[in-house]
């Protein structure tokens, strides 16, 4: 008897199958809000059909290794966009540590994952995380959370709005398709703090031009714990349009 398999090889799937539900309890995340090059935003979303909105972004590390079906740890660089009056945050880069974790992310919901050494150590209230990339740090991101703000203005990020692309065999774009997907009410919240004290550097690799989102002015930063939930009910991801080539 066949089971619903979704990805290769079959006999022996790369991710879990069925990979929902899921859940990441003690999931820590840290992030900072930017202004960033807005001509490199409007030519980032050139490639899409997605609506600019501003340039302000969010670049996060967050710490999904206490995940129950596979561990693994996540870096994002993400931009409000809108799609048909629907405002969500379109994922313009984003790594990950680990082959089963990029592949379900890519395969099932569009997210633009590739693969990246990441680490998110806390000393003493102070929080750093890095990218690495062929031995190289594309993203260096700290913040000092003994030092809190009362709040920050932060750009909207949720649903996620994806692009899923299916190739033709033969070359060119069979078709793609517009994914939504917000976990975000099964999130339990234990903690949130904004810092004004938070660094960030962004370097370019062979093949993601991170430069060019320079000038950075950093408005502030952010730290969430608490536990995360991919649930049947919105754990997976919604076909908002089909765009046949």
């Amino acid at each position: 008897m066949k089971k619903n398999y979704s990805n290769v090889p079959v006999h022996s799937p790369l991710f879990p199958d069925p990979f929902v539900p899921y859940q990441c309890k003690g999931y820590v995340s840290m992030y900072a809000v930017l202004e960033v090059n807005k001509k490199e935003i409007e030519q980032t979303l050139s490639y899409t059909p997605f609506d600019y909105v501003d340039n302000k972004i969010v670049v996060s590390i967050s710490d999904f290794s206490n995940t129950d079906k596979l561990s693994y740890m996540d870096c994002a660089i993400v931009v409000p966009v809108q799609y048909k009056g629907k405002t969500g945050g379109y994922y313009i880069y984003e790594y990950e540590n680990q082959d089963a974790a990029i592949a379900a992310g890519r395969d099932l919901w569009g997210y633009p994952k590739k693969y990246a050494a990441i680490t998110l150590k806390e000393s003493n209230g102070a929080f750093y995380g890095e990218a690495v990339k062929d031995g190289q740090a594309i993203i260096k991101l700290s913040g000092d959370f003994n030092h809190t703000v009362g709040s920050l203005a932060e750009p909207i990020t949720t649903p996620h709005l994806n692009i899923r692309t299916i190739p033709k065999p033969t070359g060119g774009i069979q078709f793609q398709e517009i994914i939504e997907r917000d976990t975000s009410p099964d999130f339990v919240l234990y903690e949130k703090r904004y810092t004004n004290d938070i660094q960030l550097t962004l370097q370019s690799s062979k093949t993601d031009l991170l430069n060019r989102l320079e000038p950075l002015q950093i408005l502030g930063g952010g730290l969430i714990k608490g536990d995360f939930y991919a649930t049947e009910e919105n754990g997976w991801g919604k076909v908002l349009d089909t765009i046949i080539y």
